[in-house]
């Protein structure tokens, strides 16, 4: 007979890293991250809902590390999520990241920043992000609305994002003045 581990062939520890460097995540982002196996990732997932390893909100669908982390998610952590899991087949490492960064991927011999940026933060996003020294990452910058792009001042940035709440991701330049 084979043992769990021997079935999910370490899947789980990969399944509770994920979350808990993200915190929360809708269950879909989840299951796409392993999409070769989705099926027995939901009974994975619902075992660890079981065992209490993580946490299941229903109403957000919304898998977390906590109790906590449903209560108030990031979502643009989630959104920068959406846009992660657009490079996913290129990704060779991912991981969160410091304000205002929400998260680092390496793409072969790129390197990303995935920003998102709030309606009314502009202004502090420019001006933290110009205060930083200049590194070689791609910035792509997440954005509630194409008309905040017009607010922002920043450089290094590779394309301006837009999620959709099902996960759908579109990218935009500014145009140049």
């Amino acid at each position: 007979m084979k043992s769990r581990n021997q079935i999910y062939r370490g899947e789980g520890e990969r399944l509770l890293k994920l979350i808990t460097t993200y915190h929360a995540l809708q269950y879909e982002q989840v299951l796409q991250f392993f999409i070769r196996n989705r099926t027995s990732m939901k009974a994975l997932i619902t075992s660890l809902i079981k065992q209490g390893r993580i946490y299941y909100d229903q109403d957000r669908d919304l898998l977390c590390d906590s109790p906590e982390a449903s209560d108030s998610p990031d979502y643009g952590m989630i959104a920068a999520v959406w846009v992660l899991l657009d490079f996913k087949e290129a990704v060779v490492y991912h991981t969160s990241g410091d304000f205002p960064v929400k998260l680092h991927f390496f793409s072969q011999n790129e390197a990303y920043e995935v920003i998102y940026v709030g309606l009314e933060q502009e202004i502090l996003i420019s001006h933290v992000l110009n205060g930083l020294p200049a590194d070689d990452a791609n910035r792509l910058v997440i954005l509630e609305s194409e008309q905040q792009a017009s607010n922002l001042s920043l450089d290094g940035v590779t394309a301006y994002c837009l999620v959709s709440p099902d996960g759908t991701v579109n990218y935009y330049q500014k145009q140049q003045k």
